[in-house]
């Protein structure tokens, strides 16, 4: 398993501790625009299964099971976050609709999701466009 930062940068998580360090390690991260918000991924070497936009400073993210569209639903929709998506495409807003899922939730789902290797049953999903 891998995770990816803003930048591509890939990081290994060879097993669940190791998936939790380097999720609080990555939220953490002062991206370019001066704030912690960041979109990374969550996947095996050839492809990426989880999306997260994590906004620490809101305490809020975005977790996405890439394979069917479908997005994680813990709280109720409040406000849209603002993320550093990558170097190309620079600060994307999140929309309140999915950005539903408290940073605690979402570093469970990424280790879960690397001790499994299957979408994490600990987060309720959500089909549809928001």
């Amino acid at each position: 398993m891998l995770l990816r930062d803003y930048h591509g940068h890939a990081f290994e998580l060879a097993d669940a501790e190791g998936a939790g360090r380097r999720f609080d390690e990555q939220i953490e991260t002062i991206v370019p625009y001066g704030g912690c918000g960041q979109t990374f991924t969550v996947g095996t070497h050839d492809q990426p299964a989880l999306r997260i936009d994590m906004d620490i400073d809101a305490d809020r993210a975005a977790v996405r099971w890439l394979s069917d569209g479908s997005y994680a639903a813990e709280r109720q929709a409040d406000k849209p976050i603002t993320v550093y998506e990558s170097p190309d495409v620079g600060l994307v807003e999140i929309s309140a609709g999915i950005a539903r899922v408290a940073p605690a939730a979402a570093r469970t789902a990424v280790v879960e999701y690397a001790t499994t290797g299957q979408c994490p049953i600990s987060m309720r999903w959500q089909h549809g466009k928001q």
